[in-house]
């Protein structure tokens, strides 16, 4: 079926290791939209740190956010989906991550993000990711209203410890995922990357079959399996890999320049 819709995940994918967006990607955004595909970010992270990249490649496309939590247009105030934690959800989460060594992160809304503390893991992040990370060390005791996820930051260690401490407490009471080595993410049941593309996609109109994706970690699996064509970039995991369609080279080796040419031949296969 002739490709109409390509998500592509942000750090690992769109982003180096370092958070820069290199030009070839650029380019080859551009040259994709050219072919008459429609591109969006599908991104664990919110509005506050996606709406500069978004901006950079001139998108005019809605945005896949908080791992699948928000669908919407960067600049219209309702969104096309959104799925979020409850404040008692919120708060149980947070009793069962208050003693585990390493930092709290909660989302009120798309624009802002508030974590209970700095650490050497965490002290980058306002730098790296352009955003006024607000630091609010009572997080626990002052919390109020919904979260749109949580995260868990800490060493790699304490993060895959922190995960199997979540979900013997919880069971499937949440989706829990390790998103980077560093970092864990906690979001409503049965909410993933998939979820909000396929809430995209039915509103844009475009069939599962003519849905193309690109990403590269374990919060990006699901995504990448309900498209029509899954594409895992060359540092993903073996196992994700040899999960996908195809694999481009990675991030750092300007890996989606690769797709252009998959891209144009579906076409040609197609018409």
């Amino acid at each position: 079926m002739r490709p109409r819709l390509l998500a592509l995940d942000l750090d690992g994918t769109l982003l180096t290791e370092d958070c820069q967006l290199p030009m070839g990607h650029v380019h080859a955004v551009q040259a994709i939209r050219h072919l008459g595909i429609d591109v969006v970010i599908a991104t664990g992270r919110g509005l506050l740190t996606t709406r500069w990249v978004w901006r950079a490649l001139g998108l005019q496309s809605p945005l896949v956010c908080f791992n699948g939590g928000w669908v919407g247009h960067p600049d219209l105030p309702v969104p096309i989906a959104k799925r979020s934690l409850s404040e008692d959800e919120v708060f149980e989460i947070m009793e069962a991550l208050r003693h585990r060594d390493g930092v709290m992160c909660c989302y009120p809304d798309p624009e802002t993000w508030v974590m209970n503390r700095d650490t050497e893991v965490t002290r980058t992040w306002r730098d790296l990711y352009r955003a006024p990370i607000q630091v609010r060390p009572d997080l626990h005791e002052t919390w109020q209203g919904d979260s749109m996820k949580m995260m868990f930051a800490g060493t790699p260690d304490s993060v895959l410890a922190t995960r199997n401490h979540l979900q013997e407490r919880f069971a499937t009471r949440f989706h829990i995922v390790i998103s980077q080595p560093d970092r864990l993410e906690i979001l409503p049941t049965a909410i993933t990357k998939a979820w909000g593309l396929i809430q995209l996609a039915k509103y844009l109109g475009i069939p599962r079959e003519a849905v193309w994706a690109a990403g590269d970690a374990d919060n990006d699996r699901e995504m990448l399996l309900w498209s029509g064509h899954g594409c895992a970039m060359g540092q993903a995991a073996d196992s994700l890999r040899a999960a996908c369609r195809h694999t481009l080279p990675s991030a750092q080796a300007r890996g989606l320049c690769a797709l252009v040419p998959l891209l144009e031949r579906a076409l040609a296969e197609s018409s």
